[in-house]
């Protein structure tokens, strides 16, 4: 005679099921944000060899992070100019950059393609003036003469350099994660830490000296978008347990705190932080 399963049974088989599940589910997410992670760090380091190779065609100058018109393809970026060196557009977007366009401003009705890392275009304000103190910078430099929509004043003091001039390549950020960027437009594909530039308060740069337990949003078109949940991250995603992928100007690539790049922001180009992995001419 055959025996059937009791109630009791039944309930013992679905708990220890519903145990396991438990168990494996998070472990199966966690495998799953460290194969992106792998990922982004996979396209982030061919985005700097890629700049790399540019620089040493071009007199050992890097390129611009955007360029005299700020928006695509006019006068480029450095994802326009290091398209040819990198063989693959798809690598320019990450797994785990958001699809999400609506915060975008309207006036970016033409297709773009979604960059989700954004070069070094760090600028400094002191006494003095403003100053480039990135290693991709913005084409406002009194280097730079726009050719198709007259000339600018050049605000800034150059636009570019050239590697030999960066005094720690290995401890000097060249581009990191910036998910969601609107990269028709300049702000999108630079990080500048000017509030001119990027349209937010406080910076997009990170600044460890921030206050704790508050995220880091921006708004456009009405609606409020969080880039990430701690604003001493600024705009720099850091998905991956509270890390974000960057590339370094000696060509590797890691993952790190954001907070960690910046604890001490360059305020004064005459005496620069040392601790600031954003001034590349410290």
């Amino acid at each position: 005679m055959k025996r059937a399963f009791t109630l009791i049974e039944l309930l013992v088989v679905i708990a220890i099921i519903a145990i396991l599940a438990a168990i494996l589910f998070p472990v199966f997410a966690q495998a799953k944000l460290a194969a992106k992670k792998t990922s982004s760090l996979s396209n982030v380091k061919q985005q700097s060899l890629g700049v790399i190779m540019y620089a040493s065609d071009v007199d050992d100058r890097f390129a611009m992070g955007s360029g005299p018109n700020w928006w695509y393809p006019l006068d480029g970026g450095w994802s326009w100019d290091v398209a040819p060196y990198l063989k693959s557009i798809p690598i320019l977007h990450d797994s785990a950059d958001s699809v999400d366009k609506s915060y975008w401003p309207t006036w970016m009705g033409s297709p773009v393609v979604e960059i989700s890392y954004a070069s070094n275009g760090a600028i400094v304000c002191d006494a003095s003036g403003c100053h480039n103190r990135g290693v991709m910078n913005m084409a406002q430099g009194k280097d730079i003469t726009a050719t198709r929509s007259g000339s600018y004043s050049g605000w800034l003091d150059v636009s570019t350099i050239t590697s030999t001039q960066v005094s720690q390549p290995a401890n000097t950020i060249m581009m990191a994660s910036r998910y969601g960027g609107q990269n028709t437009w300049g702000t999108g594909d630079l990080l500048t830490g000017n509030t001119d530039w990027d349209f937010s308060t406080p910076n997009a740069l990170p600044d460890a000296r921030r206050a704790v337990n508050t995220p880091y949003k921006v708004t456009n078109n009405g609606k409020t978008f969080t880039v990430n949940k701690d604003q001493r991250f600024g705009a720099v995603s850091a998905p991956f347990a509270d890390q974000a992928v960057f590339a370094f100007t000696d060509g590797h690539a890691k993952a790190m705190n954001p907070a960690q790049t910046r604890p001490v922001p360059t305020t004064d180009t005459a005496n620069p932080s040392q601790t600031d992995l954003w001034d590349a001419l410290r």
